[in-house]
């Protein structure tokens, strides 16, 4: 395990209890999560997408599982914290309002590597038979808390994504506007690949300390507020359409499309920042 996906872990099994008040937490996972459904519907069909068993890498506290769940027939959480995976399946079993999704989540706790994509039973549950793998795989706002991110999107595509299936990721956009506007799907083009070494895997859906003012996403983002620079953030300058699609590509990826999915003002530590939210999608052939 690297360094940062050992503070990862510490820092997440820290903050799990609190995780869903973060400011605007919920408003940024419930759109991550409406984008992920509509993307998946748009490329795999309304009836494969309610009969899908999805992956949630980097499930975290379940905010957007709790909110994909109703539109496909299971997920698979599967998260490195264990205060995450443990603090998910006690808003899933004591929250009257999940009621209606409770059979159709379970959670790992789990560290995915290439050579341990999912651990037993589930491996032989949902990796087994020339058909195994998920239907889709989606992780939001993950990614950038992963230092290898072309291992970690080689893993999914070439050892949890079933053939025909779909990896879908949303995260943060990096440093390129100076101006606040809705790109709706105008797909910016810069470039990216700060990809280090080994470590990926990791754990979930977090969006605290997020967002970018005018440009400079490391100015504002995941800093402290003191403006130290968070020890659990390998990307600090956010993600480009054209560096993930690189990434989709080299991962063996087919039909991969990005775009900027929406756009959201936020309040940290009093100032008000700008978050730009991308959205990558590709099928294994």
């Amino acid at each position: 395990m690297s360094d940062i996906q050992s503070i990862n872990n510490a820092h997440f099994n820290k903050t799990a209890q609190d995780y869903d008040s973060f400011p605007q937490a919920k408003e940024l996972t419930e759109r991550a999560a409406e984008t992920i459904v509509q993307e998946f519907i748009a490329s795999a069909g309304p009836e494969r997408a309610k009969n899908a068993i999805a992956l949630d890498f980097g499930c975290g506290t379940g905010l957007c599982a709790f909110k994909v769940a109703p539109h496909v027939k299971e997920i698979v959480g599967v998260d490195a914290s264990e205060g995450m995976t443990q603090h998910l399946n006690h808003k899933l079993t004591t929250q009257d309002e999940n009621k209606a999704i409770r059979d159709s989540i379970k959670t790992v706790t789990h560290l995915v590597t290439q050579n341990e994509p999912l651990p037993e039973p589930e491996r032989s549950q949902y990796l087994a038979g020339a058909n195994g793998g998920f239907d889709l795989i989606y992780s939001s706002y993950v990614m950038h808390h992963i230092e290898d991110i072309q291992g970690t999107i080689d893993t999914l595509a070439q050892k949890l994504v079933k053939k025909d299936g779909w990896v879908i990721i949303i995260d943060f956009q990096g440093p390129h506007h100076h101006h606040h506007h809705h790109h709706e799907g105008d797909g910016e083009h810069e470039k990216h690949g700060e990809h280090s070494s080994e470590g990926h895997g990791h754990g979930h859906g977090h969006n605290h300390n997020h967002g970018h003012s005018h440009g400079d996403i490391s100015n504002s983002l995941f800093v402290d507020e003191n403006g130290n620079p968070l020890d659990y953030v390998a990307h600090k300058q956010g993600f480009t359409s054209e560096g993930l699609t690189e990434v989709f590509k080299k991962a063996g990826l087919v039909d991969v499309s990005a775009r900027t999915a929406f756009g959201m003002s936020r309040e940290l530590f009093g100032k008000k920042i700008w978050a730009d939210v991308l959205v990558i999608k590709g099928r294994r052939a």
